[in-house]
């Protein structure tokens, strides 16, 4: 196990991911009681979390700088603390994209999206949580597994979806809007999955 003092960025990264759970919860609560009226409100209120967690990355990285002898290499910290705020930032963007194109009605698969994000982004909290232990944990290999399952499902919705977009809507501009939201709502999943690839990329440079 790290040492006590050596524990702040692993702690770290479970706070940032922590982050990434709060805007994807946010972003599920948004597809389960959609209401065009309320984006407006709704978008200011996610990005209330997404600021957060970019001002605490900053302090983390103000520390990293500093630091005389960080527990992992300082290149491998920065992008895991990279990649986790590109997964709230992305989830943040899919409610913004939805207010930017005022959407009026959403496709019942919006809520199948917005739960495997959420689930995903629970995964990655506890591969983080377990990655401390790093240098004796059984279990890491299971957890990235796990995010990267809920990656797959991901996909496959994505792909599930924009066939019947293309097959059955005929509104230009429904097909335009759903194509780029799709692509967004993947992109979250895909992106939790390169936060697991990098803790696993870490974690075999350090046992």
């Amino acid at each position: 196990m790290a040492k006590k003092k050596d524990n702040y960025y692993f702690d770290q990264f479970v706070h940032l991911v922590d982050y990434s759970c709060q805007a994807a919860e946010f972003l599920n609560n948004v597809a389960l009681n959609y209401n065009q009226n309320e984006m407006e409100a709704l978008k200011d209120e996610i990005h209330l979390i997404e600021h957060e967690a970019d001002l605490e990355k900053h302090k983390v990285v103000e520390i990293l700088v500093k630091e005389f002898l960080p527990p992992l290499d300082r290149e491998d910290i920065l992008s895991i603390l990279r990649d986790v705020d590109d997964v709230t930032d992305a989830v943040e963007d899919v409610v913004l994209t939805m207010y930017f194109y005022n959407v009026a009605k959403t496709p019942p698969v919006l809520k199948q999206f917005t739960r495997v994000i959420y689930d995903c982004t629970i995964a990655l909290k506890a591969l983080m949580v377990e990655f401390v232990h790093f240098n004796k944990s059984k279990k890491i290999g299971e957890l990235i597994s796990t995010v990267l399952k809920y990656e797959q499902i991901c996909d496959g919705l994505y792909a599930s979806s924009l066939r019947e977009l293309y097959t059955e809507e005929t509104d230009i501009r429904e097909i335009l809007i759903w194509t780029d939201l799709y692509n967004r709502l993947e992109k979250c999943c895909d992106l939790c999955g390169k936060v697991s690839s990098t803790v696993e990329t870490t974690y075999m440079k350090n046992i």
